[in-house]
């Protein structure tokens, strides 16, 4: 059955299908990270290059399985990668797609291949019967792994093909992230990154701040009237389809458990994201605050020590969770093993 490619976009990246004018940029973009993890260390040449194009062509007008399409830098209207959905792949299922990835060098660390994992995860619950989308990443390629940790993914197991598999529902209304780390542990930039991947970012200090709050503690009456407008925000999100990620700390399992009950509705998991910063780099961060803005909010040594000896770190038994090292890096999911 022929299926027409789809065009794909949300405002920064297009996801269209690949043309024959596409392979010289394919060819220059293609570097030694590429050829390892994704041409199992074969180089492409341009006949060939040009060649599997029209067989992407193909896969589409005859409803084969692998459904490629470019990455397209809406600004530029310059190819930036590609992105794959394969429905057919030995081993995963009916209902399974597996989800790969390419982004060229020059395009690197603006979140493009999030965005492309989070539009292609749109286009298969529309368009297909998939009901959950895996990436499968070698555990030594750090920033793979992280593009499936942004993505929202909700488990990671290493398989016996010595890859890590990491499950991303397909069918859910929304995808959302709860940052979780005591004050100064890097949450904030955390979220920042996944706001420029495409998320929805809601931000308890800079709510506190709109509203006029300047130090650390909150009073427990107005942090409770803006727990309330983030949650209000975060279901008008969910419910238009749109990403998440929500920005505070999440310090105990009450409060992360409040949110899993109120997304419960929508059938829409939470992921954790965990900040792993020490505790002496959170205290330095910390005492160098000015209180200059939302994200350089004052916080005595005294109550910053009582953070951190009050914060609750979540388990695995809570949910889905990923751990985010102190330069953004880290992927470590619950499940990994």
């Amino acid at each position: 059955m022929s299926v027409s490619p789809p065009v794909l976009s949300d405002g920064v990246v297009t996801l269209r299908c690949l043309v024959l004018d596409d392979a010289a940029e394919m060819l220059a973009g293609e570097d030694d990270d590429q050829v390892r993890w994704l041409n199992e260390g074969h180089r492409s040449e341009p006949t060939r290059q040009r060649r599997w194009i029209v067989d992407n062509a193909t896969e589409w007008s005859t409803g084969g399985p692998r459904r490629h399409l470019g990455i397209v830098d809406v600004a530029s209207g310059a190819l930036a990668g590609t992105v794959e959905a394969h429905l057919a792949i030995p081993g995963l299922g009916a209902g399974t797609a597996n989800i790969s990835y390419a982004v060229f060098p020059r395009w690197r660390g603006r979140g493009y291949a999030v965005r492309a994992v989070r539009l292609l995860r749109r286009w298969l619950a529309s368009a297909t019967d998939i009901e959950c989308a895996v990436l499968r990443v070698d555990p030594s390629n750090g920033p793979s792994l992280r593009v499936a940790r942004d993505s929202a993914c909700t488990t990671a197991v290493l398989g016996p093909d010595r890859l890590v598999t990491h499950e991303l529902p397909v069918r859910e209304a929304a995808r959302v992230i709860l940052t979780c780390g005591p004050a100064g542990s890097g949450k904030s930039a955390h979220a920042r990154r996944l706001e420029a991947a495409g998320y929805e970012r809601l931000s308890f200090d800079e709510e506190a701040w709109r509203r006029g709050w300047r130090r650390h503690p909150v009073p427990e009456s107005a942090a409770d009237e803006v727990q309330s407008a983030l949650r209000a925000s975060l279901v008008e999100h969910v419910t238009g389809g749109r990403d998440v990620v929500v920005d505070t700390s999440f310090w105990s399992r009450a409060r992360r458990d409040a949110y899993r009950e109120l997304l419960a509705p929508w059938r829409v998991t939470p992921v954790v994201h965990l900040q792993v910063t020490p505790s002496d780099e959170v205290l330095r961060r910390l005492s160098a605050r000015t209180g200059a803005g939302p994200h350089d909010v004052l916080v005595p040594e005294d109550l910053a020590r009582a953070y951190l000896a009050g914060f609750e770190i979540p388990t695995p038994d809570e949910g889905p969770m990923a751990v985010v090292e102190p330069d953004g890096g880290g992927a470590t999911s619950t499940g990994l093993g």
